[in-house]
Parts: C-alpha cells; structure tokens; sequence
C-alpha cells in the first residue's frame, strides 16, 4: 500500500531566517543558514551563559565569602 503524497508535507517546513557566507582567503567558504527557532535557541544559550557567568563573578568578588585557604600554625617555635 502506498502512502499518498501530499503537497504540505514535501514543502520545507521553515525557511531559513538568517543566512549567512564566510570567506576565508580564495578557496575556503562556510555557509550557514539558522531558522527561527534555531534563532531563539541560540539567544537562550547565550543569556544563559552571560547570566551565569555574571554570577560567579558576583560570587568570587564577596570579600565576606573569602576565607583563608589554611589556619595560621601557632605551634611551632623558634629555638
């Protein structure tokens, strides 16, 4: 039994919403195209980085959160 073809499901289902070419010297090019979705994916994972790593750098400029990485030792002497 063969399966009908519909006209819908040939058509791409997304054009591309960026596209972009990359020349490099006279022989090498990189070409990419990102759809909407892959858009906003891309957007997420950059805020998400940017606002993390803000955190940590807000975490390792506390002067309080700062701690001594070893006890001064009081118990040796000098003779």
């Amino acid at each position: 039994m063969k399966t009908p073809t519909h006209p819908e499901r040939t058509k791409t289902p997304s054009t591309p919403a960026a596209k972009v070419s990359i020349r490099i010297g006279k022989r090498t090019t990189f070409d990419a195209s990102v759809t909407t979705a892959g858009l906003l994916s891309v957007g997420a994972l950059v805020s998400g980085i940017l606002l993390s790593s803000a955190v940590i750098v807000a975490a390792a400029g506390r002067k309080a959160a700062r701690r001594p990485l070893a006890l001064p030792d009081h118990t040796k002497t000098d003779a």
